[in-house]
C-alpha cells in the first residue's frame, strides 16, 4: 500500500503544470542546442576550415573533436558533487559554451594569417566543448528528472523529432543563404550571417534553460565520494560491457563520418545547399524512425534498440563503399540509412546507463562512458586521417586498386560494426538490468 501511494504521488508530480513546463522547455532547449551543433559539423565546418587553408585530413580530425572533447566530461566528476544549484551552474557554463561556438564564425575576420587562425579556431572549439561537456550529463539528468521513467524512451524520441524537424528548416535556410553569399562572391558575408543566427539560437537556448524548474541535488546525492563511486561503476560488469559496445560504436562511426564533409564537396561535387537537401532526406528518415525506435526500446530494452540500429548502420557503410563520383547518388542512401540508425543509437546509448547502473552513480557512469569512448573514437579518426592522406598521396590507389579514401574507411567501419553486433549477441545473455 505504501508503494502504491508513492507511485501515485510520483505520477501526480510528473503530470503537474510545473513538470510539464519543464519537459517542454527541455525539449525546445535541445532543439536550439541541436541547431548550433549542425552549424559546427559536416559541410558547414568543412567550409569554415577550408576558408582558413585546412586540408582534408585536418578537416576530418577537427570534425571529430566532438569525440575527443567528451574527455572533458571527466572534469564533471570533480565538480558534480560540489554543485549546490544545478540550474545556476548549468545555465552559466552551457551558455558560455554556446557563445564560444558562435565565435568560431568570427575567426575568419581576424587580421591574422591563416596559420595563426587555425590554432585560435582549435582553442575556441576545445574551450566550447569543455564548457558544453562539463555540464552535459548534469543537464541531461536534470531535464530527464521531470519525465516518467516508464516513458523516457518515448519522450526522448519526441524530443529528438522536434529537434530534427526544426533542424531541417534551419540547415536548409542557412545552407541556401550560404550558397547565395558564395554566388555573390561574399563568402565572409555568409559567415557573418551564420554567426548572427547562432547568437540568436544561443539566446533562445538560455531562455529555455531558465524556464526549467530548478531541482537542487539532495545532500546524500551530492556527497557521493568519488573513489567509492568509481569503484562501484568499474566493478559493474554489465557497465563494462556497455562501455566496450560504446567504444566499438565510436570506432565504426568516427573512422568515416568526420571525413564525409569534404568528400561531398570535393570528389562528389555537391554545393552546401545540395548537401543540406541530402541531409534533410536523412533527417526525414530519422524523424520517421524516432517514435517507432522509442516504442521498440521501451518494450524490448535499450540494448535491443541499439542492436537493431547497428544492423541499419552496417548496411549504410556497405553502400558507402560504392559511393564515387560516377555513383554519387549513393551518398543519399548512405545518409538516409546512417541517420535512421541514429534514431536507435543516440538516445539509447544515453538511456542504457539507467538500465545497468544505480541512479546515484548515473552521472559518474555516463561521464566515464562518454569520455573513454570519445577518446577511442578520436584515436580512430587520427588513424583514419593518416590512412586518408596516404591513399590520396598515392593517387587514390590502395593495394593496386583505384579507390577513394572514404570508400576504404567505410569498409573498415562496416567490419567494426559487424564485430560490435557479434559481441552484443554474445554478451546479451550476461546482461542483467537494474
Amino acid at each position: 500500500m505504501k508503494n502504491d501511494r508513492v507511485d501515485a504521488a510520483s505520477q501526480t508530480a510528473y503530470g503537474s503544470a510545473e513538470y510539464k513546463r519543464s519537459q517542454k522547455a527541455y525539449t525546445i532547449e535541445c532543439a536550439f542546442e541541436y541547431f548550433i551543433s549542425l552549424l559546427v559539423t559536416d559541410a558547414f565546418l568543412a567550409k569554415l576550415l577550408r576558408s582558413m587553408g585546412a586540408d582534408d585530413a585536418l578537416c576530418g580530425i577537427i570534425s571529430s573533436f566532438i569525440s575527443l572533447a567528451m574527455l572533458f566530461q571527466l572534469c564533471a566528476l570533480l565538480v558534480v558533487g560540489r554543485i549546490r544549484n544545478v540550474k545556476k551552474t548549468a545555465v552559466t557554463v552551457h551558455t558560455a559554451a554556446q557563445l564560444l561556438f558562435t565565435s568560431l564564425y568570427l575567426i575568419p575576420f581576424l587580421p591574422f594569417p591563416d596559420e595563426y587562425k587555425r590554432p585560435v579556431f582549435i582553442a575556441c572549439m576545445l574551450a566550447a566543448y569543455l564548457g558544453n561537456y562539463l555540464v552535459t550529463s548534469v543537464i541531461f539528468k536534470w531535464g530527464m528528472s521531470f519525465v516518467d521513467p516508464a516513458r523516457r524512451a518515448r519522450y526522448a524520441s519526441v524530443k529528438e523529432m522536434v529537434s530534427l524537424a526544426s533542424g531541417v528548416i534551419v540547415s536548409l535556410s542557412i545552407g541556401a543563404a550560404t550558397d547565395a553569399f558564395d554566388a555573390a562572391g561574399n563568402v565572409r558575408g555568409g559567415f557573418a550571417f551564420t554567426a548572427v543566427c547562432m547568437a540568436i539560437f544561443s539566446l533562445c537556448d538560455l531562455i529555455c534553460l531558465l524556464l526549467i524548474k530548478n531541482e537542487p541535488v539532495k545532500e546524500k546525492t551530492e556527497r557521493q565520494p568519488l573513489l567509492p563511486a568509481l569503484k562501484a561503476v568499474f566493478s559493474n560488469r554489465a557497465f563494462i560491457r556497455v562501455l566496450l559496445i560504446h567504444c566499438l560504436f565510436n570506432i565504426a562511426t568516427y573512422a568515416t563520418i568526420g571525413f564525409m564533409g569534404t568528400y561531398k564537396q570535393d570528389e562528389l561535387a555537391y554545393t552546401i545547399g545540395q548537401i543540406q537537401i541530402i541531409n534533410t532526406v536523412g533527417v526525414a528518415g530519422r524523424f520517421l524512425a524516432s517514435r517507432p525506435f522509442g516504442r521498440f526500446s521501451d518494450r524490448f530494452t535499450y540494448y535491443k534498440g541499439i542492436m537493431l540500429a547497428l544492423v541499419i548502420l552496417a548496411s549504410a557503410f556497405a553502400l558507402n563503399m560504392f559511393t564515387s563520383p560516377s555513383a554519387r547518388w549513393l551518398v543519399i542512401a548512405f545518409t538516409l540509412l546512417q541517420s535512421v540508425s541514429c534514431a536507435g543509437t543516440s538516445q539509447n546509448l544515453l538511456n542504457i546507463t539507467y538500465a545497468y547502473v544505480p541512479e546515484k552513480y548515473f552521472v559518474h557512469a555516463t561521464v566515464i562512458k562518454s569520455s573513454v569512448s570519445g577518446v577511442v573514437g578520436f584515436c580512430a579518426t587520427l588513424v583514419s586521417g593518416r590512412l586518408l592522406s596516404a591513399v590520396q598521396a598515392n593517387g587514390n590507389t590502395f593495394l593496386g586498386m583505384h579507390v577513394y579514401s572514404q570508400q576504404l574507411l567505410s569498409a573498415i567501419s562496416l567490419a567494426v560494426t559487424l564485430i560490435t553486433l557479434a559481441y552484443m549477441c554474445i554478451a546479451s545473455r550476461k546482461m542483467k538490468t537494474q
